[in-house]
């Protein structure tokens, strides 16, 4: 399929501007025949836009929350002021320092000024954007009101990425203190173990259990450094590209909802952000099976997409929400529900999910406090578990060495 921009004179012989997607210009001059169009010319700019793409960003490049969420402020600020679209975008596309937003920024400037919606400019970009970015636009082009919208997007996204920063800072000690152990052990099983293992070994000292436990596993972290940074780079690998996967995804959820305390904060973080997620989207004028369909992509947790996705065939088939929600109690908690039956009935949907959401932001910040007053603690121990064992292990052998010799 191709864009195609075309110019043509209407019933009136008024000269017409605009874009359709057709696979020809054959499909496109029917088209516009059946609008009474008279087709004046026809281009193609599929092309030209395609040819000003990113393949001279920076590899390193990326987008964070951070970078669309002042995309999104500084547009509704710009268009409210007055500017069109174009002069913001390229007021935005002078003043970010991110070349890959720049990039972007430049070419959805290109596809707006040859007649593309600002929606659509961005839709090369689903990876890189969320999927409520496009649906809150999309619903703010149609209703005429974009700066408001765009807006609303602004606060959705500030609170989205507070969220997001309490979750990292609530993990961030008990991360250090992981790794700080990693290493501690680490560099005792490869640097001191292997030195003292000639001593003993030569003495003809019967080691105890657990001094040849840990001798053994110096001897495989020694046995070759090459296999050491192979380890190391999967490992990397591991946990950086495979949990992006869909099956990384759903491993790690498994993991970490089996965990203590987790998986109640898992479940909560996820009711906050279908809660804000639907709420906007319906605020925005999107139909229940549009909003539902972008919350489910937007929540990020595999066991509510698939809900949400049933929920979606049932409202189809004439269910309310609340019912269509209610038949899975373990993921939607029976306030939410009672809160959504009340809404369906007043009118007020958006206002209580909105309410719900903030509401549960507090619970989400209350169990991230008791999942990092729990690790701390627990990761305390085990770090001085192992650096105690790995010290018992060679002092009793040096003791038995003094003694032998003795």
């Amino acid at each position: 399929m191709s864009i195609y921009l075309y110019e043509a004179y209407n019933k009136n012989n008024e000269i017409i501007k605009g874009n359709y997607e057709a696979s020809s210009k054959e499909e496109m001059v029917e088209y516009l025949s059946k609008r009474y169009l008279t087709p004046i010319s026809i281009e193609d700019i599929s092309k030209n836009v395609k040819n000003k793409g990113l393949l001279s960003i920076d590899l390193f490049s990326s987008i964070g929350s951070t970078d669309i969420m002042f995309l999104v402020r500084n547009l509704a600020t710009t268009i409210k002021a007055g500017l069109s679209i174009v002069e913001s975008l390229d007021i935005l596309k002078k003043d970010t320092k991110n070349k890959l937003m720049q990039k972007i920024l430049e070419k959805s400037q290109a596809m707006v000024i040859n007649g593309q919606s600002f929606s659509s400019s961005f839709g090369e970009y689903k990876n890189l954007f969320p999927p409520i970015f496009f649906g809150m636009i999309k619903a703010g082009e149609v209703s005429g009101n974009l700066s408001k919208k765009l807006g609303e997007l602004a606060v959705y996204f500030s609170k989205e990425n507070t969220l997001r920063n309490r979750v990292k800072s609530a993990l961030t000690y008990p991360i250090i203190l992981l790794i700080a152990s990693t290493i501690v052990v680490s560099l005792m099983l490869i640097f001191v173990l292997p030195k003292l293992a000639t001593s003993f070994v030569a003495s003809n000292i019967q080691l105890p259990l657990i001094t040849r436990f840990f001798l053994a596993v110096s001897k495989i972290l020694t046995w070759s450094f090459t296999a050491d940074l192979i380890v190391i780079g999967l490992l990397i690998w591991f946990f950086t590209y495979f949990r992006t996967t869909k099956i990384g995804k759903k491993f790690f959820f498994y993991i970490i909802s089996h965990l203590p305390v987790a998986d109640d904060l898992i479940k909560k973080i996820a009711l906050v952000r279908f809660s804000r997620t639907f709420g906007s989207l319906i605020g925005s004028g999107l139909s229940v099976i549009e909003a539902l369909s972008i919350s489910a992509e937007s929540i990020d947790n595999h066991n509510y997409t698939i809900a949400i996705e049933k929920t979606i065939e049932d409202i189809k088939n004439g269910i309310p929400i609340s019912v269509a929600l209610g038949k899975f109690p373990k993921l939607f908690p029976n306030l939410l529900i009672s809160l959504i039956t009340v809404g369906e009935k007043t009118g007020s949907l958006e206002e209580i999910l909105i309410t719900f959401s903030d509401f549960y932001d507090e619970e989400v910040d209350n169990k991230l406090k008791e999942l990092a007053s729990i690790l701390e603690p627990v990761l305390l121990l085990i770090m001085g578990f192992m650096i105690g064992a790995i010290a018992i292990s060679i002092i009793v052998p040096i003791y038995q060495l003094v003694g032998h010799f003795v």
